[in-house]
């Protein structure tokens, strides 16, 4: 008898009501630090407990059978909390690169640093990471104009962080080349093939990609042929 899964998120987050906002933010970064971290493998320290595509690294629920309708929601204001203006959704952010191509996004061994794992979030948990990675860069903007302001006042030199254009961003000679092997590996794209295109969760820029073939499910793939060719041969007269 065939049975459904239920998709049971299992998300427990309280923000921060400090009045100070500052102090909020920081109390926010610290708990979803901590609801972000992906689940351990018992016994095995620092070894991660799900980590196949498709799944949460945190909940370990499926998320493939989900699809894309589950990730279609607005990304929030890491402010207000209220939705972004704009209309950009969790799905158009994190699951396609700057060309708008369907990339895959993973999660990574501790929040926003480490080696990335081939498992993903939820969209609840997907939401929060987005309100992570907002939070630590106006953190971060603001250590370096209290850095630069400091400098100014203390010796007359002055910091202006300069923002490199995405125009200006060349594509390094050894990926233009193997443009043709990549049209070939998207024709092949899950039948036997599994590619992963991992952004900076910073820039948003497609750094590191990983190519996965499995020979069992390829060689699937052409049963079918063989079999039918098989029988039909069988069938005919001598």
């Amino acid at each position: 008898m065939a049975t459904t899964s239920v998709y049971y998120p299992q998300v427990n987050f309280e923000f921060d009501n400090n009045p100070d906002p500052i102090v909020r933010r920081k109390n926010n970064i610290a708990s979803s630090r901590k609801v972000l971290m992906p689940a351990r493998q018992w016994g095995i320290p620092g070894y991660p407990k799900y980590n196949d595509h498709g799944v949460c690294c945190v909940t370990g629920v499926q998320l493939l059978s989900l699809g894309s309708e589950a990730y279609n929601k607005p990304l929030l204001d890491p402010d207000t909390l209220s939705p972004l203006d704009g209309g950009e959704t969790l799905y158009s952010h994190f699951f396609s690169d700057m060309a708008g191509h369907h990339s895959a996004f993973t999660a990574m061994m501790y929040v926003d640093r480490g080696a990335p794992l081939r498992s993903s979030y939820c969209p609840e948990l997907l939401q929060l990471y987005w309100l992570y990675s907002q939070w630590k860069i106006q953190e971060q903007d603001e250590a370096v104009n209290e850095r630069s302001s400091f400098l100014w006042k203390k010796r007359r030199i002055k910091m202006i962080p300069k923002q490199i254009e995405e125009r200006q961003r060349t594509m390094p000679t050894m990926v233009e080349e193997l443009e043709p092997f990549m049209k070939i590996i998207e024709k092949y794209e899950g039948k036997g093939v599994t590619t992963g295109q991992y952004q900076n969760p910073l820039t948003r820029e497609v750094d590191f990609v990983q190519i996965m073939i499995d020979l069992r499910v390829a060689r699937a793939h052409d049963i079918p042929t063989s079999l039918s060719d098989a029988t039909v041969s069988e069938g005919r007269g001598p």
